[in-house]
């Protein structure tokens, strides 16, 4: 039990350190990358299909799909005075990411081409998850860079309008490559994300 706690943290700063998040001169995003599950029972694709049909989590688009990768970004940042100008100190961005998928509940009850197939799905249920991480850590890196990046204005007032404006301009950014994504992908349909 102690193993999965330690295998996400791993997890974590692997992809810190891919993505090379992990830079000393500033802090790196928090990530936290959390699972939640419905359960399914049934012993076709066709029954199992159904269950996941009825039970998933609600898609964007308002309609029940297998499996969905939620994140979300919340930021702050520090300024300072310098030169009689308003430039940023600090940023921390912080990440949460949470996966809800299925559990086959008597997959054991289940005929070996039917957990072939699961199986299958299952590999690519891990695929596009792993992509919907790597949109949300670039989302985080790229709003700590950006806001880095930005040059001492005149007053803080100035500083906070254009950091929360860079801010608001990546966050829709990103949701829109998200929904580009789930939408070229049919929900991960076209990845192999079904039974049928």
């Amino acid at each position: 039990m102690w193993q999965l706690p330690s295998l996400r943290l791993t997890r974590t700063v692997i992809f810190l350190i891919s993505y090379g998040i992990v830079n000393f001169a500033c802090s790196a995003p928090l990530v936290h990358i959390g699972a939640s599950s419905y359960s399914i029972l049934g012993q076709s694709s066709l029954i199992l299909s159904a269950e996941m049909r009825a039970k998933g989590p609600l898609g964007d688009d308002g309609r029940r799909h297998p499996a969905k990768t939620k994140w979300d970004l919340q930021w702050r940042f520090k300024h300072k005075e310098l030169s009689a100008r308003c430039g940023v100190d600090s940023v921390q961005v912080s990440l949460g990411i949470t996966h809800t998928k299925p559990v086959w509940r008597n997959k054991s009850d289940a005929s070996q081409s039917l957990i072939d197939r699961w199986d299958k799905f299952e590999r690519a249920l891990l695929a596009i998850q792993r992509q919907h991480e790597d949109l949300a850590m670039r989302a985080a890196q790229e709003i700590e860079d950006s806001v880095l990046d930005v040059t001492p204005q005149k007053t803080c007032e100035e500083l906070e309008t254009m950091v929360g404006a860079i801010v608001r301009n990546l966050k829709e950014k990103y949701r829109a490559l998200k929904i580009d994504y789930e939408s070229s992908t049919d929900y991960g349909r076209r990845m192999g994300l079904s039974l049928m």
